[in-house]
């Protein structure tokens, strides 16, 4: 097994990694390690990667089967298991991209259980990922509150009618197989078996069984609930960072705090899903 560093990065969530060298065969004891200190810390950064499109895949393979994302204008050419995230549109017009809230695939039956990223290009200031515990998030909620979140689900699009962000539009080909999901506002981590609260602010439409009135309300009360700072971490990207987190139990955001005339690219693989429960 790899002699690796493990150091937390806060007291919330988050833990750094160093003397590992993912170009290096990495043997299954390392690869159970990675596992837990993901399980444990929710996001890890492994420092001074070196790590190629085709690499970073390779390297993804560790945790699972990586995805191959259905819009192939934002993948790498040759290699859809690789998304291309840049501060760019198609027309070079600066954008801060995924700058909400949010957890990525869950427009997906099985929504995607890992994501990898790592930076291309960087501005030379901010520019970071900010970070939310949902552990922490239903651990805080009020006793009643848990109890009716219990008894719900929400269904999840693609393109929904809460949609904070602007998203591609699809085809009716891809729309026919991206339909409507619905998954519960509580799961079970099919690891640490802890409860988290599983909400998506930029794919949720509705709650299911409530009038839009009231699920609307429900909906603006855990996003309220859940954005507190207490229950944030924010990473500041490296050159050779990898950051690796767990979609099950956390949500993400591109912090927006830079000058965008500089580039912002990075390099997203996310693994196959699974049920949510």
């Amino acid at each position: 097994m790899v002699n690796m560093n493990i150091k937390p990065l806060s007291n919330l969530m988050g833990a750094e990694i160093t003397g590992l060298d993912l170009n290096k065969v990495i043997d299954e004891e390392t690869k159970k390690k990675l596992l837990k200190t993901l399980t444990d810390y929710l996001v890890i950064c492994i420092k001074q990667q070196k790590l190629s499109p085709e690499k970073l895949s390779e390297v993804a393979r560790i945790f699972g089967k990586p995805k191959k994302y259905f819009v192939k204008d934002e993948t790498i050419e040759d290699n859809p298991e690789v998304i291309i995230v840049s501060n760019r549109t198609k027309e070079n017009v600066p954008r801060v991209y995924a700058s909400h809230w949010h957890t990525d695939d869950s427009y997906r039956e099985k929504p995607a259980t890992l994501t990898f990223i790592y930076p291309d290009i960087l501005p030379l200031n901010g520019g970071g990922t900010d970070f939310i515990n949902c552990y922490s998030v239903y651990d805080d909620l009020p006793k009643k509150l848990k109890d009716k979140l219990s008894k719900l689900n929400a269904v999840h699009k693609w393109q929904s009618r809460r949609n904070v962000s602007k998203v591609a539009k699809l085809s009716k080909e891809q729309e026919q197989n991206t339909p409507p999901v619905e998954h519960p506002l509580i799961r079970t981590h099919p690891i640490s078996k802890k409860l988290s609260l599983y909400i998506n602010p930029n794919r949720i439409d509705h709650v299911s069984g409530l009038t839009e009135t009231d699920g609307d309300e429900l909906l603006d009360e855990l996003y309220d609930f859940s954005f507190q700072k207490k229950y944030q971490y924010s990473h500041s990207y490296q050159k050779g960072d990898l950051v690796i987190w767990d979609n099950r139990c956390t949500m993400h955001k591109a912090n927006s705090d830079y000058d965008t005339s500089q580039l912002r690219i990075m390099h997203r693989v996310m693994l196959e899903g699974e049920a949510v429960l």
